[in-house]
């Protein structure tokens, strides 16, 4: 469910701020990219490049966390390395709920947990900047549920429109969006204002 898609209103409005925001600091380029799904798009969304500004930073945070605050359970806020983590930690500190994230894979020495800073079981949100095609946060479930965690949300800044919400659905997880891409592009081409 996208903002737009399903509550009117006001929460259309922040998700054309939250596009808006991403647009007009820069965190939005226009070009010939690459996605780490394989895909070719002519618009790249760099939410990291906001990190290195507090004041946009805790803008998206705060929208992120006042409009899905009530999908955080006690268990935690999990992000999907590396995008999302930072990301997750944000909404975790401002909820008091415990972060943790999930490695692309095992590490090979220490704990050689791929499951970072949470203990099973609970329920965890799962928490990445970008998704796509859904891959990374598929991948990132499967290794929370196969730890032990029940994860039933995750949390995106931008949806690219492109599956990710249909693939995480089937394996009844609720994808929740702070823009879409298709806002995004709309301010970009002066059709939406924030």
């Amino acid at each position: 469910m996208a903002l737009g898609e399903t509550t009117p209103g006001p929460w259309e409005k922040i998700e054309r701020l939250a596009a808006f925001t991403l647009v007009e600091s820069g965190a939005v380029r226009r070009g010939r990219f690459r996605l780490s799904s394989g895909e070719e798009t002519d618009i790249y969304v760099d939410a990291r490049s906001v990190l290195g500004k507090p004041r946009v930073f805790r803008a998206l945070l705060s929208m992120l966390y006042s409009v899905f605050h009530r999908y955080i359970p006690e268990g935690g806020v999990v992000g999907v390395a590396t995008g999302g983590i930072p990301w997750a930690t944000g909404l975790a500190l401002t909820a008091g709920v415990p972060a943790g994230y999930v490695r692309p894979q095992a590490k090979e020495h220490g704990l050689g947990r791929r499951v970072e800073g949470l203990d099973p079981p609970g329920e965890v949100v799962v928490v990445d900047d970008v998704a796509t095609t859904g891959g990374s946060l598929l991948a990132s479930i499967k290794a929370l549920r196969e730890a032990g965690f029940e994860v039933y949300t995750a949390i995106v800044l931008v949806d690219r429109e492109a599956g990710a919400r249909e693939k995480l659905g089937e394996e009844n997880v609720l994808l929740l969006s702070l823009t879409r891409l298709s806002v995004i592009r709309g301010i970009l081409e002066g059709v939406q204002s924030p």
